[in-house]
């Protein structure tokens, strides 16, 4: 790898703590700007890593600082604006997921990274989990075979993030469960799966566990998803089933991806909480009998973090693992969601 280092700016310091803290430990960076509109986030955050270099104007901060590369991790309707503004400044993104609030904001920032050659990269940070990059290994051995249909989900008991700024929650963030915690999940089972196209979607959303919450916080007409689910078949056939939510009357929280294939079956299980309880499995069939085979005892290399794939990217010129045409696709199939909830029709792929 080339020895250059990179300066590199972190803009929303909230979400962005661990961005901070992954580039504070990277050999790839030379110098880390900080930027939030909130000083005392800024004083805390820049204190705790010796940042001395804090903007509260993002203007200014692409004004006065040569950066190679920034992490936007700011409210989902400044993802489009800020993303383009620094690209054409001659900075590279990686930008939090969602890519943004809906597929028309996405092409846009697909159109201005292709325009000003500039990389940008999803934090989809899901695939960078040992686990995910051992399953996708056994995948693309074949050893699964022909996969036919996934589950994947991430579901909470009780775990609306009440510190957004919900009360004007569709202008701020496009959507609620399905577009902060689905995202995460339906782009690591497509990501299993090679992305592929889907062909249509059956979805519906609610909103029926935290009304009364929000209303007790005084947030009236909350009108966000606390729950969305979805059906994908897929081009080819395969079928991706999809559950999000922030609150469900359930016994924990709990992230799962269930893959089934030809040949062997998987599932990532992982309860969010005490202990964070796991259960990362194949079943692969030998010698006529199903054997389950933990994922651990399979060996692969390790993953970088999220942040520091971003970083080699950059410094080797080579594509970004989690490119800005995935995030649109992403981005377009939870727009299919939320029509299909809205109209209470199957929705197609154009």
């Amino acid at each position: 790898m080339s020895k250059r280092k990179l300066r590199v700016g972190v803009v929303g310091l909230t979400v962005g703590a661990s961005h901070v803290k992954d580039y504070a430990s990277s050999e790839s960076v030379q110098e880390i700007v900080l930027c939030d509109v909130n000083e005392t986030r800024l004083k805390e955050i820049g204190d705790k890593y010796n940042i001395s270099k804090r903007y509260t104007d993002f203007d200014k901060m692409l004004k006065e600082e040569n950066l190679d590369a920034i992490s936007l991790a700011v409210p989902n309707f400044l993802h489009m604006k800020l993303s383009i503004q620094a690209m054409e400044a001659g900075v590279h993104v990686l930008c939090e997921k969602p890519m943004a609030r809906n597929a028309d904001e996405g092409r846009d920032m697909l159109a201005a990274s292709i325009k000003h050659n500039k990389k940008l990269m999803i934090n989809f940070n899901q695939r960078f989990l040992q686990e995910c990059h051992t399953l996708k290994s056994v995948i693309d051995e074949g050893k699964l075979g022909d996969i036919y249909y996934v589950r994947t989900l991430w579901q909470r008991r009780r775990g609306v993030p009440w510190w957004y700024p919900l009360s004007s929650g569709k202008e701020i963030f496009g959507g609620g469960a399905l577009i902060d915690l689905g995202v995460h999940v339906l782009d690591r089972a497509m990501w299993f799966c090679g992305y592929p196209d889907p062909e249509w979607v059956l979805g519906n959303t609610f909103c029926k566990v935290s009304k009364e919450e929000a209303a007790r916080k005084g947030i009236q007409n909350f009108e966000l998803d606390d729950m969305g689910v979805a059906m994908f078949r897929m081009m080819g056939g395969l079928m991706i089933e999809l559950e999000a939510s922030w609150a469900s009357n359930r016994e924990n929280e709990v992230i799962t991806t269930r893959i089934y294939g030809s040949k062997g079956g998987a599932v990532l299980h992982r309860v969010v909480g005490d202990g964070n309880d796991s259960c990362n499995k194949v079943f692969l069939e030998i010698g006529g009998e199903v054997h389950d085979i933990p994922l651990e005892n399979m060996k692969t290399t390790k993953m970088p973090n999220v942040r520091q794939a971003f970083l080699n990217a950059i410094i080797n010129d080579e594509e970004v693992p989690c490119t800005p045409q995935q995030g649109l696709k992403i981005t377009q199939m939870l727009d299919m969601v939320y029509s299909s909830a809205a109209n209470g029709t199957p929705v197609k792929w154009e």
